[in-house]
């Protein structure tokens, strides 16, 4: 891959629709330094489909600039079905969580069942999307969540209350593999690990476009050849100029940076430490 082969274009912020919720404190802290900065670095990568972008990495980012009341955003716009792009899924795993309340929650909540099963069932159910999420606990007992309805915004809507009962209790973090063994000898404070189905591209825009949003944190895009550090100033962005000119000044401004070589692609996986 090369810079010739990226796809930036400067897009009406109204036409850019997320598949994810957001972290208000994240977008909050985001909003400071860019106005601190006045510089986008690195733009949101999208799909293009029905006139509109569907972001697959970049919603803190998106929202922050739609609740600076910036009129446009640059993203970068990949082809959802290229073989190099991977969708997989990241797992919550909960460290000194109050389970007992967790399980009271969900248990309560409407339009789902509460399963007790093997890991062998669990994994099973999940895989034939018979079940919507696992629930691991740190003692072995395993469940699936079974949802009543087969609608995806339901299960959307039933994942962020699964969401919502544990967020801000205890700690969470996002683990890709499913090893309740290995995370126990690792971190020894296990309390549960709760394991999201994998997605597809399809269900991705559904939600999308239905204005549905998965938990935030579920949903993992590997995605090569990202564009980062192009520092984009935030007035273009902000500027009452028609997006004809601005991707005129974009397509401009990237050519310059491609014929003076101030554009690099690395093959290999990097460390970046200014995020």
């Amino acid at each position: 891959m090369n810079a010739k082969e990226l796809v930036l274009r400067i897009v009406s912020l109204n036409d850019v629709v997320l598949h994810e919720q957001i972290e208000n404190k994240r977008v909050e802290k985001l909003i400071e330094r860019l106005k601190q900065d006045r510089l986008l670095k690195n733009p949101p990568i999208v799909s293009e489909f029905q006139d509109k972008y569907i972001v697959l990495d970049g919603a803190s980012r998106t929202t922050a600039l739609k609740q600076m009341n910036c009129r446009d955003v640059v993203v970068q716009i990949v082809d959802y079905t290229a073989p190099g792009i991977v969708l997989e899924t990241w797992n919550h795993m909960l460290l000194d969580a109050p389970v007992n309340k967790f399980f009271d929650a969900v248990r309560a909540m409407s339009g789902v069942r509460v399963e007790p099963v093997t890991m062998e069932q669990a994994t099973d159910a999940l895989a034939q999307r018979k079940s919507i999420a696992t629930i691991m606990l740190g003692n072995g007992k395993v469940y699936s969540l079974c949802a009543q309805d087969d609608r995806l915004p339901e299960h959307a809507r039933i994942l962020n209350a699964v969401v919502a009962a544990y967020e801000g209790r205890g700690e969470m973090y996002r683990v890709a593999h499913t090893d309740v063994e290995r995370l126990i000898a690792e971190h020894g404070r296990l309390s549960a690990l709760i394991v999201f189905p994998r997605y597809r591209p399809d269900e991705i825009r559904q939600l999308a476009l239905n204005g549905s949003k998965l938990p935030m944190g579920v949903t993992r895009h590997i995605i090569p050849g990202r564009a980062l550090r192009i520092n984009l100033p935030l007035a273009i962005l902000e500027s009452a100029q028609s997006l004809e000119e601005k991707n005129a000044w974009l397509d401009d401004w990237l050519t310059t940076k491609i014929r003076e070589r101030h554009a690099r692609f690395y093959q290999e996986p990097v460390f970046l430490f200014d995020e």
